[in-house]
């Protein structure tokens, strides 16, 4: 167990020896950081210049570190917190809080916080700190830049099966790491040049709802892991893999992508951070542009064996997309043990899912790999941890609603409880209720039918 009776300048003094290390290197004690050093982490880490009007060190942090939910510096803590004996402005509950189902801000007790899911793994305190901050920008953006979001509903519509699309991608990334790793400030900008360019004739053959999703993910995302990486020294060499991302994982590379364009403004454009503090509706990308523009160089160029190896993967990886997704799907149906059908006469709609764990593995099913949460006017039903599939009531995979939620690979039935406020299930990370629903059950399949 972290042993919680370290005072604060002894954890503030133990972070400054692990905050001189500054990079990740991915290795760590097996115990798991605790609650008590990262939000410590964290704080000595806020001393740096991140972000014009940012203070990580002002924001509420939710924590579950597997058994409670720890509450710091909340100024209306919900009734079910209780202040914790020798923690100034620490409350906390037994068990996992509601709110607290991934990293991410989230509205708790009417005011957004940011929020931590520690698992029970060698994740270096240095890297659990940077994620905090990660977070806690996130609260700073939805107070201060509505803008800067993508529609969810565009990354599942995302045309993640053209293999032209996906070869100007990763020329467009191999650009950013080559201009991000370059030995010459000329080297920079003609890499950086090359970028922009690739980028324009992209988004040109690209749905504006793609262009759009990637932009809205880069300001969002994007921002905050590079206020993350700031505050932590990552260096350039990590921000954008030799390797690039898989076909579907829009929403990932959103998250280097900014980074890259980001540091390249820390390049040409010094005082672009409180500029776009001032108008908050330019993209990233614009603003590079702009930038690199005013430099008139000549963009860098790839041979044509580079761009035909390029070519060549991403036809390849395209091909394997499909049997990979397939694949997916049989796995997630074919899992041993109980079954939980829910099916909706009136569609269920999204409360809530992770879209960094998402896959549209056939027309109108997603994969949820790790969480998702549907409703509606009869009651709703959450999923934590365990995959669930959802088949679509419309033309949107998800977002015109769900019909059918399934569950697979449960140890054992679901328990079930019928009281006058309706219907309620739960098993290993299912929970919900609604009411006028019925039950049957056939075999080892529970079917749930709404009403």
């Amino acid at each position: 167990m972290p042993n919680h009776s370290l005072t604060v300048s002894a954890i503030l003094a133990a972070s400054t020896l692990i905050g001189c290390a500054r990079t990740d290197t991915g290795r760590g004690s097996q115990t798991p950081a605790s609650p008590f050093a990262i939000v410590a982490l964290a704080d000595s880490l806020s001393t740096h210049d991140l972000w014009p009007g940012f203070n990580p060190r002002s924001t509420p942090v939710a924590i579950f570190d597997g058994s409670r939910t720890l509450l710091f510096r909340h100024p209306a803590p919900p009734p079910a917190f209780t202040p914790l004996a020798g923690h100034d402005s620490v409350w906390v509950h037994a068990g996992r809080d509601s709110s607290v189902s991934a990293n991410t801000s989230t509205p708790l007790g009417g005011v957004t916080t940011a929020t931590l899911m520690l698992a029970s793994d060698s994740v270096p305190v240095l890297r659990r700190a940077g994620t905090l901050i990660h977070e806690a920008f996130h609260v700073f953006q939805r107070a201060h830049h509505h803008s800067w979001a993508a529609n969810e509903a565009d990354l599942f519509t995302y045309p993640v099966k053209d293999a032209r699309l996906l070869t100007l991608r990763r020329l467009e990334s191999e650009a950013f790491r080559r201009a991000l790793g370059a030995s010459s400030r000329n080297g920079t900008k003609c890499w950086a040049a090359a970028a922009m360019t690739l980028r324009h004739d992209r988004f040109l053959k690209l749905p504006a709802s793609g262009a759009a999703y990637e932009r809205g993910t880069e300001l969002n995302e994007g921002l905050a892991t590079y206020v993350e990486w700031r505050a932590t020294d990552a260096p350039d060499s990590t921000v954008m893999p030799a390797t690039e991302f898989a076909p579907e994982k829009i929403r990932q590379r959103g998250y280097r992508s900014g980074v890259a364009i980001a540091r390249l403004l820390d390049q040409f454009s010094p005082d672009w951070r409180a500029s776009l503090e001032a108008r908050d509706s330019v993209p990233l990308d614009s603003m590079l542009s702009t930038a690199i523009e005013a430099q008139r160089v000549t963009p860098c160029a790839f041979t044509d064996a580079e761009r035909d190896s390029v070519r060549a993967a991403a036809e390849s990886d395209e091909a394997a997309l499909e049997r990979r997704l397939a694949t997916e799907r049989r796995t997630f149906l074919d899992r041993p043990g109980w079954r939980l059908v829910i099916r909706a006469a009136n569609p269920l709609f999204p409360q809530g899912f992770d879209p960094l764990n998402v896959s549209v593995v056939a027309p109108g099913e997603v994969l949820h790999a790790r969480l998702v949460k549907v409703g509606n006017d009869a009651g709703s039903v959450e999923v934590i941890g365990r995959p669930a599939l959802s088949e679509a009531a419309g033309a949107h995979p998800l977002f015109n609603g769900v019909r059918t939620l399934t569950v697979t690979g449960l140890d054992s039935a679901p328990r079930v409880t019928v009281a006058d406020s309706g219907l309620s299930i739960s098993a290993d990370g299912i929970s919900g209720m609604f009411r006028g629903a019925r039950v049957d059950t056939a075999g080892m399949v529970m079917t749930l039918h709404l009403p």
